[in-house]
């Protein structure tokens, strides 16, 4: 039976470095971390931008990551895993963006390759080795009175460990993600509403257990009846919608939130 850890403290310093010269940018960091229940740690990024022209650029980066595991995931009755280690990824990202006036573009292709990914749910376990890669586009766009916004995630999580689970999905992500939002706003009042949508994705890492693609609708609206006062109502999954991103755990269904706002200005 593995021992179980009282207590965990750990120690960082981190260093961070960026810049500028012409049309190219630049940004570095490193970090350590000293665990007292996993040991030492230093990860890092590096990250470089372009602006070749004065609405077009393109950046690139890459990364390391450390992710050690909750008292919670380690150890909660009949939930947890003691065993389980951390996670150490590797990540990298490349991506161009258009920009001109009030609206922007950006693709974006990104790869994270991680050893030791924790699963989620209860009695979570290690995957040896995993990898997520995919394509991200969004737009960000404002015409007068209302802003507009919309982005599409296509992503492949999966197992990349030898065995009878290669090639599945790991459990709980969704391959594709839609998300649009519109705002409207004309002095002291603002109305908006969010669209959001995903396929399908499976509770368990031998894809078993199939978990229903879902969309929902959340409407909003603003009211700043004083400079510093301002009254908010907001109404989410409108339809209803009945779903699980966890099997046996059903969302929040319609909900309707009032607010009153004081924020000085």
């Amino acid at each position: 039976q593995p021992f179980t850890v009282q207590g965990r403290t750990i120690d960082g310093i981190a260093l961070g470095l960026s810049g500028s010269a012409a049309d190219h940018s630049w940004q570095a960091s490193v970090r350590n971390d000293r665990n007292s229940q996993f040991g030492n740690q230093t990860t890092g990024s590096l990250g470089w931008g372009y602006a070749f022209t004065p609405a077009w650029s393109a950046g690139a980066s890459w990364g390391t990551s450390f992710v050690a595991p909750s008292f919670n995931q380690l150890y909660w009755p009949g939930w947890g895993n003691p065993n389980l280690r951390p996670e150490e990824g590797e990540h990298a990202e490349l991506s161009l963006r258009w920009k001109s006036g009030r609206h922007s573009v950006r693709g974006a292709w990104f790869d994270s390759r991680i050893r030791g990914f924790i699963t989620s749910g209860p009695a979570p376990v290690n995957v040896p080795r995993t990898r997520i890669d995919g394509v991200v586009l969004a737009y960000e766009g404002r015409w007068n009175e209302v802003a507009l916004g919309a982005s599409l995630d296509r992503i492949d999580p999966r197992n990349e460990t030898s065995g009878a689970s290669f090639g599945k999905m790991l459990p709980r992500r969704s391959k594709l993600a839609l998300r649009t939002h519109a705002d409207w706003s004309r002095g002291p009042w603002s109305v908006g509403a969010t669209w959001s949508a995903f396929s399908e994705r499976f509770d368990d890492t031998a894809n078993t257990q199939l978990l229903p693609g879902y969309g929902t609708v959340d409407v909003r609206a603003d009211w700043r009846f004083r400079r510093d006062w301002s009254l908010g109502a907001r109404l989410n999954n409108v339809g209803g919608k009945e779903y699980q991103t966890a099997l046996g755990y059903n969302q929040a269904g319609r909900e309707l939130f009032l607010s009153v706002r004081y924020a000085p200005r």
